[in-house]
This record gives structure tokens, C-alpha cells and sequence, in this order.
């Protein structure tokens, strides 16, 4: 696997900015630093790679920003394009990488800016969510805590001789993170790889993830039983998704009475999705919201075939 950990710091629009909102539309977040850090076959940490971007819509630091990263307005002016950075990082990343990063946003972010530089394609990458790695293998949970950096160092019991919130640094120490994590991991399960390990939680950032659907019922009409009638799609292709047979027979779990429900479902192309049903709240009508989603970790399916086995259910909205 090309690991790269990459970590980004980025700007957004002050106050007294006046931007046009058609642009904001296309990018709501630019960055203004990108470190990063190859993770080698045998876990160590390799080469890095550190870049000031310059801002080209953003151009006045948000006072946020300001204060996380310790950044100044001059230090703005004092990186290079954003499409510099991209060629200069072309070549570190190599061929076929994986961005590991802590969460999903990164991905997001860089994509976005790619798009409105008009470099969309320049550089193609699969992602990983680090944050979810450690939950996963480090925790032994897929709850859906949104634990820090600074957590997750302390949990591995890993040193923090680094500040936090500069791009290079974060993506040290999530790298860091990382490594301590297979080998711990590793050393359990000796039958597995690195790849073995990883795969279940690479996605591709620019498929089509989660889709959202509303719908009405009369007043009285069960719910469960509409939904057993309903036509659920992959968010990704479209095609119809297979839901999964619980221990009761049927596919639908009971996260809380009257109000939330789960049911895990498999694309053929695709592979495992959750679907989640909320009840809308404060409406006159009988609304459920419905969110079908292709997680970027391995689906937690709730049951295991024992009675005593506890339900657990990533929600979405936490």
C-alpha cells in the first residue's frame, strides 16, 4: 500500500469579507497549509512533504483560524499557489496513493479546492479515515465518538513532543497514531497484514456516499411495515440494495421506540450500507427522515448470533 498521512490546515470567510456567494458556494473552506508524511511498509515514518498555500478567494484570516494555528494575515502571503503545491505533491504521493487523514473532511476539502482551481483530476487518491482506524482497532469499537488527536496519543500512551495544529505536525502525530495502532494490532493477529487491516476502511472520496429521502405516512400506518415495502437504492450507482435478515427474521433494528431505526443492506458493487430512519421532529404530519450511507469503515452489523451480545449502532447524526 502507498500510505501518505496528510493533514491540512485550512481558512474560511470573515465577516467582513464581502465574497460572492456563488463562489463560497464552490469553496466553502481553502486551505492554506498541507503537510505530509509516508507511512513505509514496516511502519515507520518516511519522507514528509510541507507547504504554505496562499489564498486566493479567503485572503483575510478568519479569527478562529487565527487563534487554532497561531497563524498571522502576513503569513497568508507567504506560501505558494494552490496549484503549485498540488504539482510539487504529484510526485511525493506517487503512484496509486491512499490519504490516510484524521476524518473525513481533508479529503473533502482538497477535492473541493481542486475543483475550483480546475485541477479536479490532477491528482488521484483513495482515502482513509485514521480517526476510524483507531476506534476500530486501537478502541475495539465503531461508536461514533469523535475522539481527538490529542486522545488518541495519550490512549496509545505515545509521546507529544510537537505542537498541535500545524498541518506537518498533526500529520506526524497521526501517523504516529497509525503505526502504533497495526503493530498493536498486529501482534494480536499475526494472521493479518497491513492491507488486511486498512482495506475495510479506504473509500473513494469522490463516489457519491450518503443519500437522504423524506417520507409522509398517514396518521396510524406502521412504519416498519412501509419500510419493509420500500425500494432502497445504493447512494453510489442507484442500483437496489439487498437488506439484511436480522436474528428475528426480519431487517430492521429498533434503535429507539417510535423515533429511530437501523438496517444494514449490501450493494454488488459497492458493498455493505446502513440505512437509518429518523422520526422528523416537531412536525404536524407523520415524517421520517431516511439516510442511506456507505460507511468509510467496516459496518457494525448487530448480531452476532448471541443473545447477550449488545446492539451497537453508529448514528449518524451523533
Amino acid at each position: 500500500m502507498n500510505l501518505i498521512v496528510v493533514d491540512l490546515e485550512w481558512n474560511s470567510a470573515s465577516r467582513s469579507e464581502k465574497i460572492d456567494p456563488d463562489l463560497v458556494s464552490l469553496m466553502r473552506f481553502e486551505i492554506i497549509e498541507v503537510g505530509a508524511v509516508r507511512l513505509s511498509e514496516d511502519l515507520s515514518l518516511g519522507k514528509t512533504f510541507h507547504r504554505y498555500v496562499t489564498p486566493v478567494l479567503y485572503k483575510k484570516i478568519h479569527y478562529h483560524i487565527a487563534n487554532v494555528t497561531k497563524r498571522t494575515q502576513k503569513s497568508l502571503r507567504e506560501g505558494v499557489l494552490f496549484t503549485q503545491m498540488v504539482n510539487e505533491l504529484v510526485p511525493f504521493a506517487g503512484e496509486k496513493p491512499i490519504f490516510a487523514s484524521w476524518g473525513t473532511s481533508d479529503p473533502e476539502v482538497f477535492l473541493s479546492n481542486s475543483h475550483f482551481h480546475g485541477i479536479g483530476d490532477s491528482l488521484q487518491f483513495r482515502a482513509l479515515n485514521a480517526q476510524a482506524v483507531f476506534s476500530g482497532l486501537a478502541e475495539g469499537v465503531t461508536s461514533g465518538n469523535q475522539r481527538s488527536v490529542e486522545y488518541a496519543l495519550d490512549f496509545l500512551r505515545l509521546e507529544k513532543d510537537l505542537p498541535f495544529h500545524e498541518a506537518i505536525t498533526d500529520a506526524i502525530y497521526t501517523a504516529r497514531i497509525l503505526s502504533r495502532t497495526l503493530e498493536m494490532e498486529l501482534a494480536d493477529r499475526p494472521e493479518e497484514t497491513i492491507e488486511s487491516l486498512l482495506m475495510p476502511y479506504v473509500y473513494d472520496p469522490r463516489m457519491t456516499r450518503q443519500s437522504e429521502n423524506v417520507i409522509t405516512l398517514e396518521k396510524g400506518d406502521d412504519v416498519i411495515a412501509y419500510l419493509e415495502l420500500y425500494d432502497f437504492t445504493c447512494p453510489a450507482c442507484g442500483s437496489k440494495i439487498d437488506l439484511a435478515e436480522n436474528n428475528s427474521g426480519g431487517y430492521w433494528y429498533t434503535v429507539k421506540a417510535g423515533k429511530r431505526w437501523f438496517a444494514a443492506a449490501t450493494c454488488d458493487k459497492h458493498g455493505d450500507i446502513e440505512i437509518s430512519v429518523r422520526k422528523a421532529r416537531r412536525t404536524d404530519v407523520q415524517s421520517y427522515m431516511i439516510r442511506t450511507l456507505i460507511p468509510e469503515r467496516p459496518i457494525k452489523i448487530p448480531f452476532t448470533g448471541e443473545k447477550d451480545t449488545p446492539f451497537m449502532w453508529i448514528d449518524p447524526d451523533a
